[in-house]
């Protein structure tokens, strides 16, 4: 047995070598856990000079669209869905390049606006890809001087008025007897909600704020002086082209999304409002000897603050590419937008509506640059002026509508539209 004194020597010679080797651990571990604080505050330091990038960047481009509005020069600034980096197409030719039917798209590119109807108040209308550019950093180099000697386009002045809710549902009560005369089976009415956009706010501004909000939509500012400014982002696809495929999309059924993380119910009359949509575009696929399609949903698709029901349909190009503008022809203006059928439809519209849609239910997009067709029905959008903005909001009636909650619908359709001019 150790004696008592050999038996300490060997405790306090365990106990320092323990704590010799504690304190190399821990500075180990300090050496470590510095070594990473320094790499988060590089990691921070990095993401905040991105920021800050990022910031001056849109910044830039908001300098760039405020400056383009004040020039002759046609222009298209916009998102594409879910895309961070925004692309530009410029027209250095000042006079808006007007076309009187589909047929004369033959042959050209560019950046396509289209209206509801074409007529010589509301053209066909194509800017001209003089300059094209993708990515802040392309458009943020932009050097721009109007060397036109003309003088800068101004915002139009116009006077404009609202429909107030006791004549719109009147509309509506009209139109549903007109249903159930057998009139048609659908139609879509639309109503203008004017209001105010703060001195303190540019259009630059609203553009990227309407970014914000509607981040899946195809987000877009386009200026064709002397016709007009329009602003929207739009959850609708009416036509793409990718890597030799179309796509095109049945989207109808509106309801509003409360944030509460349930379930949507589509009611039947919603149903039956999508499924109208998705049977004319299945019928002019046939009519155009399409039969080798795949078709995908309907599905929920959520837009802003309200939802709707999506079908896709996909096929080949080889099927369409030399018939596109006869394709685009038959399916525009549609079921979702329009009404079905469509001629007796467009017609009650024309005929009722106190206003003119002009470019409002139109669409418009990439039209074959680069060999693409990208192309978006116009809807959650507005006609800036020179002090006001008109939103263009509307809603399908159908035999089961009730005209107060269409009423609503419009309503709920509108909020993501004035909550970017911050009137609601």
């Amino acid at each position: 047995m150790p004696s008592r004194s050999s038996f300490y020597f060997f405790l306090t010679r365990n106990i320092l070598l323990s704590y010799t080797a504690s304190a190399k651990k821990q500075a180990r571990f300090k050496n470590m856990h510095d070594a990473h604080c320094v790499s988060a505050v590089r990691i921070e330091i990095a993401l905040v000079r991105r920021t800050n990038m990022k910031v001056m960047l849109v910044n830039k481009l908001i300098e760039i669209i405020n400056y383009l509005l004040n020039c002759p020069h046609p222009f298209a600034v916009f998102f594409y869905p879910g895309e961070k980096e925004p692309e530009l197409v410029l027209q250095q030719k000042n006079a808006v390049r007007k076309l009187n039917s589909f047929s004369d798209l033959n042959n050209k590119e560019g950046f396509v606006f289209a209206p509801f109807y074409i007529s010589a108040d509301y053209p066909l209308v194509i800017i001209q890809p003089d300059i094209h550019l993708k990515g802040y950093p392309s458009i943020a180099g932009l050097e721009i001087t109007n060397s036109s000697g003309k003088q800068p386009s101004e915002q139009i002045q116009e006077v404009h008025f609202d429909i107030g809710k006791s004549d719109y549902l009147k509309l509506l009560n009209k139109s549903i007897d007109e249903i159930k005369s057998g009139e048609f089976d659908k139609v879509i009415i639309s109503r203008t909600i004017s209001t105010n956009i703060p001195e303190t706010m540019t259009t630059g501004d609203l553009f990227f704020r309407l970014k914000e909000k509607l981040n899946n939509a195809f987000v877009y500012l386009v200026s064709l002086p002397g016709v007009g400014i329009w602003l929207g982002g739009t959850p609708e696809s009416l036509l793409a082209k990718t890597n030799g495929s179309y796509r095109a999309v049945s989207l109808a059924g509106t309801v509003p999304l409360n944030g509460g993380g349930h379930e949507i119910e589509w009611s039947e009359k919603l149903k039956t409002e999508q499924q109208i949509v998705t049977d004319f575009l299945a019928d002019n696929l046939s009519s155009f000897q399409i039969e080798n399609y795949l078709q995908t949903g309907p599905v929920t698709e959520c837009a802003g603050n309200v939802a709707h029901l999506k079908t896709i349909f996909e096929f080949s190009g080889q099927t369409i590419d030399e018939r596109l503008i006869p394709f685009i022809e038959a399916i525009h203006p549609g079921p979702a937008i329009c009404g079905f059928p469509k001629e007796s439809a467009k017609e009650y519209i024309l005929k009722n509506e106190s206003h003119r849609r002009e470019y409002y239910c139109g669409f418009l997009g990439n039209w074959k640059m680069e060999n693409d067709v990208r192309l978006f029905v116009n809807i959650r959008c507005m006609k800036l002026l020179a002090d006001r903005a008109v939103i263009y909001v509307g809603g399908g009636i159908t035999s089961g509508s009730v005209p107060e909650s269409e009423w609503d619908e419009t309503e709920h359709k509108a909020k993501s539209l004035l909550s970017v001019i911050g009137n609601n």
